[in-house]
């Protein structure tokens, strides 16, 4: 299982555990960001949610606590956009923005008359 997805990104839920987890694709980073672009849509940023902090092998207490959640909370926001360290966050967020369409439609039509009138 695990060979598979490294090498294909592919997840298929095992036989003997299909509550484990959904069939899912697991993006790479940039992977994930040429998806977004090709729709058309402008890139912002790719944010790691847990981050590299999830590591820890006492994550869940240690948030429990202020002191080093408060620790862990400036690691994650210190490393969140790191595009080297993005990999080792279970979930990636990315932030997109629609393109302007109405504005893109103008722009087309300007470049269409623009070589008619040069023609």
């Amino acid at each position: 299982m695990c060979k598979e997805e490294l090498t294909s990104g592919v997840h298929n839920p095992p036989g003997d555990f299909p509550w484990l987890l959904a069939e899912a694709y697991y993006h790479k980073p940039d992977q994930l960001k040429d998806e977004f672009i090709n729709q058309e849509l402008t890139y912002i940023n790719t944010y790691a949610v847990e981050g590299m902090t999830w590591l820890d092998k006492e994550y869940f207490a240690n948030m429990m606590n202020n002191e080093k959640k408060k620790t862990l909370l400036e690691l994650i926001k210190i490393t969140e956009n790191d595009s080297y360290l993005l990999p080792f966050s279970p979930h990636m967020m990315i932030a997109v923005k629609k393109t302007n369409y109405l504005w893109k439609i103008k722009t087309d039509i300007l470049e269409v008359w623009l070589k008619i009138m040069g023609s």
